[in-house]
């Protein structure tokens, strides 16, 4: 078995506390030594924090070429969080909390409250489209505080946020990215702090691989524009990062493999294809088809080593942790992806992400404006 176990003291947590201790704020979990470094010598007053979803080092490194102004102001490597996917990442990266504490494990969690398995951030039955949970489980079960929540709570600093997937627009629902980067910089100029998301390119990158020319001409835009809106906002230190990378894959239907399915409880996997938790009613068969289908792709982690290991991070676990992590998960460590019994899909993936190779855990830190 590959051991694994989350660091404590380079990851998308410890950044996000470095930036509210730097504004003041308690810190909830470890800060990162060398942010902490470099904003103690810096004269800004301003932080804008940018992410760029998927854009881990494995994109960059592939892209380097064509992304000069990003590429050459990287300041340091470091991790995403387990399992490396935009749930558990971004979540960590806004609340300084660990998946652990957060309880946002993955895009699937099951909710007893609701008696479903519910995709986290749309809150959707994993299984019909058509159903949407409301009040959503980001507000109710899931309810956290967010680094600007708690930076406002100084009343000190005035701190926000902006997505861009409140800028779609027209039939196909595309992103008005001119207006967000404008918006942007308004909120730039008007705060203290402000976080900066962008979808893409993790939702290309799904469809399109790393190498591909889309990816190449989506980095391109972002670094044009990132140049813009930094150099509109010399006042300002910006903050760039990914919230995890990348791998190419091959996808795999658990449908093909009726005797192991034979072996579940539930006849389908939860958190995601490449970090997947299993409730478990034959042990040994599990066990023993797990290592013959996937065996050569997958580690098999027990409940029990997940927790011992920490791979969720550290703290104090949230309620429904305990009950989302079923008996056995398997951690991605080759190129297949599971897929689900019975999951609608508008499209098959090409790259995913959340297993646990450097390709997918490893991130870049950028800082300009220094």
């Amino acid at each position: 078995m590959k051991k694994i176990t989350l660091d404590k003291e380079n990851t998308l947590v410890n950044v996000s506390n470095s930036i509210l201790k730097f504004f003041g704020v308690s810190p909830l979990n470890d800060t990162y030594a060398p942010l902490d470094e470099l904003l103690k010598k810096t004269k800004k007053e301003k932080i804008a924090l940018v992410l760029f979803d998927g854009a881990g080092k494995i994109v960059f490194d592939t892209h380097k070429n064509f992304i000069p102004f990003i590429y050459n102001n990287i300041f340091k490597a470091y991790k995403s969080v387990y399992p490396p996917t935009t749930v558990a990442a971004t979540t960590s990266l806004t609340t300084g909390l660990y998946p652990l504490q957060s309880g946002y494990l993955g895009w699937n969690q099951y909710f007893k409250t609701r008696k479903a398995f519910i995709n986290v951030f749309p809150s959707l039955d994993k299984f019909d489209h058509k159903i949407k949970y409301n009040p959503p489980v980001q507000t109710t079960e899931l309810k956290v505080e967010y680094i600007w929540d708690l930076i406002n709570k100084t009343y000190k600093h005035n701190a926000y946020r902006i997505y861009t997937f409140d800028y779609r627009i027209g039939k196909n629902f595309e992103t008005d990215y001119e207006k967000f980067f404008s918006d942007a910089d308004k909120l730039v100029k008007s705060h203290d702090f402000v976080y900066i998301y962008t979808e893409n390119p993790d939702h290309l990158l799904h469809e399109e691989g790393i190498e591909s020319e889309v990816i190449k001409n989506n980095l391109i835009y972002l670094n044009k524009k990132l140049e813009e809106l930094v150099k509109n906002n010399p006042d300002t230190l910006f903050l760039l990062t990914a919230d995890h990378g990348f791998k190419n894959i091959k996808e795999i239907n658990i449908k093909n493999f009726p005797d192991f399915l034979e072996t579940l409880k539930c006849k389908n996997f939860s958190i995601e294809g490449r970090f997947a938790t299993f409730f478990v009613k034959n042990e040994k068969k599990f066990l023993e088809l797990s290592k013959k289908y996937f065996g050569n792709d997958f580690e098999i982690y027990s409940k029990k080593e997940i927790l011992e290991n920490n791979i969720f991070g550290y703290g104090t676990p949230r309620e429904n942790v305990d009950y989302n992590i079923g008996d056995y998960t398997l951690l991605a460590t080759g190129d297949i992806s599971l897929y689900d019994l019975d999951e609608p899909r508008s499209f098959n993936f090409v790259a995913n992400h959340a297993g646990i190779t450097d390709e997918e855990t490893d991130i870049y830190l950028c800082v300009f404006n220094l």
